[in-house]
């Protein structure tokens, strides 16, 4: 399975890549983009707009960020997720002149790159803009005007060249993973086991202990967690300290009695 995470700048995609390539043990492809724009010290937004200037040159690094984006999709040829797909060629669009449009639109390299994008192993998402969470960084786009624009670039791209897609529209986090969960179950793909690394977050108006995982970001209450560990096996004090068994430990149940607060 490959799964695309596509849509504008700064709303989230490449959160969602990095989680689902944990979750569910994907290769990530890298953020080329970002890669090209280094090897040529182009590190700031003044190098940015100033690159923007001169759309010759701002063709040819456009043209070899697909280029690059598509070769290394073709190396790990199956199961990675990538938070750029065919918004590379909305940016392109957007930036450069229209002969260039037109003559990249025409090109092998374009039509390859569509098909490729349609195979049947391709799950794809589009992420739909969310102002607040555009940042400031030094070279990240942080217009939301702009952030529209190419959303609506991408979603004309992805509907035009007959590339399927599912909307993620939720700017919660957790509710954006549970769809993408959903989606991706229902077509066979299976989670990796994952060795949990919980947090607490705090108590329920039960004051039972809310935690979520560091690793998958899976949250629940510390009650019925049949792999959790108790205090003595990697869990901060908080009140205090009273030898027992704690029947949900995996650890207790193997080793005995242990501490566990309550």
């Amino acid at each position: 399975m490959r799964i695309y995470f596509n849509g504008s700048f700064c709303n989230g995609k490449t959160s969602l890549k990095n989680w689902v390539s944990k979750a569910y043990g994907l290769k990530m492809i890298p953020e080329i983009a970002r890669t090209v724009l280094a090897e040529r010290e182009i590190t700031t937004k003044e190098q940015l707009a100033k690159l923007r200037s001169d759309t010759e040159l701002l063709y040819i690094i456009q043209k070899e960020i697909i280029e690059r984006q598509y070769k290394e999709e073709s190396l790990l040829s199956r199961d990675f997720s990538a938070c750029r797909g065919i918004d590379s060629v909305a940016f392109l669009i957007e930036f450069c002149q229209p002969k260039h449009v037109l003559d990249f639109t025409v090109s092998p390299l374009f039509r390859d790159y569509v098909t490729w994008l349609r195979k049947d192993d391709v799950v794809t998402f589009l992420v739909k803009p969310e102002k607040s969470l555009l940042s400031q960084d030094a070279l990240r786009d942080s217009d939301w005007e702009l952030s529209l624009k190419i959303y609506g670039c991408v979603s004309t791209l992805l509907r035009t060249n007959g590339i399927s897609y599912h909307l993620i529209s939720d700017p919660n986090m957790s509710e954006r993973q549970n769809n993408i969960s959903n989606i991706i179950s229902s077509l066979g793909a299976k989670k990796e086991e994952c060795v949990h690394d919980w947090k607490i977050l705090g108590r329920n108006a039960n004051l039972l202990d809310i935690v979520r995982c560091n690793i998958c970001g899976y949250q629940s209450t510390t009650v019925g967690k049949e792999d959790r560990k108790c205090l003595f096996h990697g869990r901060e004090p908080v009140i205090g300290e009273y030898l027992v068994s704690d029947p949900d430990c995996v650890a207790c149940i193997k080793e005995g009695f242990c501490k566990w607060r309550f």
